[in-house]
């Protein structure tokens, strides 16, 4: 499943990436710090050591592995998330929805399970029902303050073979989180095939 990048509002990556990168600077410095003690050393031991072995790791592997920890781990950290600015919307979400026509007529009841699969940079949206699948190719998240964290997002959907009725569309879907990151509600709006549109409620599957 292709994850792809999203935007947060109100968030700045760059300054998350400055961090990083001062971090990696202090800890390069202090290896080669390290590096030269030992060497010295080494040196009044009459020990001789292949100047390879005393290499520092440079600034730019050590931001690298930092950022690579950062971008899969520390940024999901409860404790953190003020700093951040990210909620960890990852997992599966049982799906209960209820579809209308263009006029607003309640057209039917459905179910599916939504898995989100996260990092700190890029995301996917995966909707599973009995008729069809879709996959997000675009999403932004706002930090709606005590109201909790907005996801809105554009999909792609295909239905399953067979079902006559349905047809590949677009569409776009708005959800708020609740504060505890458990519920969700929002709506969704389909065209390029299929006009209706609707409205969801999800709830955390336990792990």
């Amino acid at each position: 499943m292709a994850e792809h990048e999203y935007s947060v509002v109100g968030h700045s990556r760059a300054k998350i990436g400055m961090f990083i990168a001062a971090v990696a600077g202090a800890v390069s410095g202090a290896l080669a710090t390290f590096a030269g003690l030992t060497a010295t050393y080494l040196s009044n031991q009459q020990v001789e050591v292949p100047d390879l072995i005393l290499w520092p790791v440079t600034g730019t592997v050590i931001f690298s592995l930092l950022f690579l920890i950062f971008n899969k781990y520390i940024w999901r950290v409860v404790r953190l998330r003020g700093v951040v600015g990210v909620p960890d919307l990852e997992g599966s979400w049982h799906v209960s929805g209820k579809s209308y026509d263009p006029e607003n007529n309640p057209k039917y009841d459905w179910s599916g399970v939504i898995d989100i699969t996260q990092c700190y940079e890029k995301i996917t949206v995966h909707l599973r029902t009995e008729q069809s699948s879709s996959k997000s190719i675009s999403a932004a998240v706002v930090n709606e303050g005590r109201a909790g964290y907005r996801l809105i997002y554009s999909y792609e959907n295909k239905p399953d073979a067979g079902e006559k009725e349905l047809v590949p569309h677009l569409g776009h879907c708005d959800f708020l989180f609740d504060t505890d990151l458990k519920t969700a509600r929002g709506n969704y709006f389909n065209g390029g095939g299929r006009m209706t549109h609707g409205k969801m409620t999800l709830t955390k599957v336990d792990e």
